[in-house]
């Protein structure tokens, strides 16, 4: 009993490494979809408190727009998810007394939050002499950085691709897992060519998440002149790489047992040679009283 599961562990192994990789892949693709999903983050954007222009960006807010009082948004928090972008700490006078709110990343121009949320930094001359406007206004809009990098540095379709393959090989190793099925051995190789694919795929799309949470973190930061304030989504890459080190365990244990059936087919060949050629050599009883009458003198 003891050989029996012992034989059968390396599969139990890999089938769980897969549906541990679903899960991880499918919450880090929700993230920041809902505020219970807003830990889950790439970036996230903060007006930093010991920045020269705070307390420019302080009295910018303590104003009203119309009925709106902006007062306190410098305190807002901003995180950019693959699936949409969060909002905290919104002062209580803004919206009816909501702190907190989560929006698909592609609908937020539409956003009051998105116009409230845009600083006038300085004017400079406009060098068009052909237009009105002597001086042009340059803006800095937290919420337009963070809508930038959810739809245009980190895409989530790589992420998707990756949880509908891993989905994919999840219902194939248990397909083969199954005796008396037929098509087995087909689908055994195409497992193996699934999760080779699948190890390349992602491991693209973790590098890609990795280089874009840093090249926000490095870039964002300078290019704000200090105003804004950066943090990484730890959670967020810790969750990308663990899935791709899952799954290129998965790629080692499913080749170790293809190898290892193989040499095992292989001996067995080997055996039924060998004893095949061991045998004696067949004779026909009727070549034996063919050649004794043939041979019997009267």
């Amino acid at each position: 009993m003891a050989w029996f599961f012992l034989k059968r562990m390396p599969k139990v192994i890999s089938l769980v490494l897969n549906l541990i990789t679903i899960f991880l892949t499918v919450f880090l693709l929700m993230g920041c979809s809902n505020l219970s999903n807003d830990s889950t983050f790439l970036v996230r954007y903060k007006f930093d408190r010991s920045s020269p222009f705070y307390n420019v960006i302080q009295k910018s807010f303590n104003q009203s727009n119309g009925t709106t009082q902006m007062s306190g948004l410098e305190q807002v928090s901003i995180a950019s998810g693959y699936m949409g972008v969060c909002i905290t700490n919104i002062p209580k006078d803004y919206d009816k007394g909501v702190k907190s709110v989560c929006y698909p990343r592609k609908d937020l121009a539409n956003n009051p939050l998105y116009n409230d949320l845009s600083i006038e930094l300085f004017n400079v001359p406009s060098s068009d002499k052909k237009s009105t406007q002597k001086q042009l206004p340059i803006n800095l809009n937290i919420l337009e950085l963070a809508e930038t990098t959810s739809r245009y540095v980190v895409h989530p379709y790589i992420l998707m691709v990756t949880v509908i393959l891993a989905t994919l090989m999840f219902l194939m190793l248990i397909y083969s897992t199954i005796p008396a099925l037929p098509f087995k051995y087909w689908v055994l190789r195409a497992t193996l060519c699934v999760s080779a694919f699948l190890v390349l795929f992602w491991g693209i799309g973790a590098m890609w998440t990795h280089v874009g949470i840093h090249a926000c973190s490095k870039l964002v930061p300078s290019a704000s002149m200090g105003i804004l304030k950066i943090h990484r989504g730890i959670k967020a890459a810790a969750m990308s790489w663990v899935s791709f080190a899952f799954l290129l365990a998965q790629l080692g244990i499913l080749w170790f047992l293809y190898l290892r059936d193989r040499k095992n087919l292989s001996e067995e060949i080997d055996k039924i040679n060998n004893t095949n050629n061991n045998q004696p050599p067949f004779h026909n009883p009727g070549d034996l009283s063919d050649s004794s009458t043939l041979n019997y003198k009267v």
